[in-house]
């Protein structure tokens, strides 16, 4: 039987970002979506149409939410946007928003789940109380691992064993995988489970695993085969028989390490929620931390991969992770990143009334700020004295515009460094597109936008090669 439709309304003054999401829900047939770029236009739509949610760009304005419930008072709305603290958050829910989507987030899964599980919570289908006590009991679990995983002990197989009883009980899951994955060989390098025997070290096709389908889809995936019959198909539950999982990729040094699962024989009470996801979002960073810091012969070997003064990823390892980028853009036409070159212009005078050590701790504080404005997901390099690359996957011309505009307005706050109060004067390049057959051809066009913005006065400039040449503001 079909699932019904779900009509959906986005207000958004910004057609880009709407095609945006049409393509990542495009495959979702259940989905038809309907646009209107101001209030006063949708508000006249929603007199004539019936929807069952509405998306609102928060740039629209939180006085939108209350004409909205003027007119469908029980139609629940879904606020988008860029903000991403706790207390704007809360102010946009308390002004009558039904939930937050943030913009640089923004996945097939993420906007499915984030639809559906509104639209169940606002019809009464989910119980509010019983689900509070249920987040609340999980939240202390996290809570008090992280206090046990936090204290540094140099036995990460003890850290990683805590990550994998925790995540049984947070998931109610039987068995819990740590995998190191190489090629098409899924290896199980750390494994929990209360039922069973699972020896670490055992090897299995990749294509056969659950876990193939989170790499995939490189975001965490949950499968329900009850309420899913269609994974009766896949070899991993013909296989094992396995009814329900969830599982995140593991990255280490920007390149995909392994994955962490969880997965169980019995079929969950629940559907796994929104707020599982990002449990296990945060349980794959702690296990990214862990085996990133852990002391093995091969991390010396990984010196040679990281700039000595700001510990980010040296120029060679960057172009290595570059190359992998512009090749996918060969496999796929929907795929798009942006290269970013950024410069301080204003260094050579800056080095000028510092010393040595001073000039390092600048850079080192110029490199964690850069890090503070960039998704989990984005790769930051050092490329030169005074140049840095950062590499966004996955977006837009829009989002890249944004995350630069983030980037200067962070830098361009003063730094202090011994007596000396610094104003640093930053500039940036940007090459995006779909369309680059090399990495050479992609650096030179980062280069020449570097230059273009220093030449024109500008805070940034970018070349698209498949649309027009867009500039910024002239830097105040």
């Amino acid at each position: 039987m079909a699932e019904p439709i779900i009509n959906i309304l986005i207000i958004d003054d910004n057609t880009e970002s709407v095609e945006h999401i049409r393509h990542l829900v495009s495959a979702c047939h259940e989905f038809e979506i309907s646009h209107k770029l101001d209030i006063e236009s949708a508000l006249k739509f929603l007199r004539k149409q019936s929807f069952d949610i509405v998306l609102l760009q928060l740039t629209i304005g939180l006085d939108a939410i209350k004409q909205l419930r003027l007119i469908k008072a029980d139609i629940p709305i879904v606020v988008m946007g860029w903000i991403n603290d706790e207390a704007s958050i809360e102010e946009i829910l308390k002004s009558g928003a039904s939930d937050y989507l943030l913009e640089n987030d923004l996945k097939e899964n993420k906007i499915r789940r984030t639809i559906r599980f509104t639209m169940a919570r606002y019809k009464g289908q989910i119980e509010p109380l019983g689900w509070t006590t249920s987040l609340v009991n999980k939240l202390h679990l996290m809570e008090s691992l992280y206090k046990v995983i936090s204290q540094n002990t140099e036995d990460t197989t003890d850290q990683i064993q805590m990550i994998l009883k925790t995540g049984c009980e947070l998931f109610d899951q039987e068995i819990a995988i740590f995998s190191h994955i190489k090629k098409n060989d899924f290896i199980i390098e750390q494994a929990y489970s209360s039922t069973k025997k699972i020896n670490p070290g055992e090897k299995f096709d990749l294509k056969k695993t659950f876990c193939s389908i989170t790499i995939d889809h490189n975001e965490p995936i949950a499968i329900d085969i009850v309420r899913k019959p269609k994974w009766k198909k896949h070899p991993c539950y013909l296989n094992t028989g396995l009814l329900s999982y969830i599982g995140i990729n593991i990255f280490k040094e920007g390149s995909l390490y392994g994955t962490l699962s969880f997965a169980s024989s019995q079929p969950k009470d629940q559907p796994f929620r929104e707020s599982d996801f990002d449990f296990i979002k945060t349980l794959g960073e702690w296990m990214r931390n862990i085996i990133s810091q852990s002391h093995t012969s091969v991390d010396y070997e990984l010196l040679d991969m990281h700039d000595p003064v700001t510990g980010l990823m040296n120029k060679q390892t960057f172009i290595e992770d570059l190359d992998s980028c512009v090749n996918r853009t060969l496999k796929s036409e929907y795929y798009y990143f942006a290269l970013l070159f950024f410069d301080i212009v204003n260094f050579h005078e800056i080095k000028t009334i510092l010393d040595k050590q001073q000039s390092n701790n600048f850079m080192k504080l110029i490199g964690k700020r850069l890090k503070t404005q960039l998704r989990p997901r984005d790769t930051i390099a050092r490329y030169s004295e005074t140049t840095f690359v950062i590499l966004l996957e996955d977006v837009y011309i829009n989002e890249t515009s944004f995350a630069a505009e983030r980037i200067i307005a962070e830098i361009q706050k003063p730094i202090s460094i011994g007596k000396n109060i610094l104003n640093v004067i930053p500039s940036i390049g940007i090459a995006l597109s779909s369309s680059y057959k090399s990495t050479d051809s992609i650096i030179k066009d980062a280069e020449a936008a570097i230059k273009a913005a220093q030449e024109h006065h500008q805070t940034f400039y970018i070349i698209n090669p498949e649309h027009d040449v867009s500039v910024s503001e002239t830097a105040s």
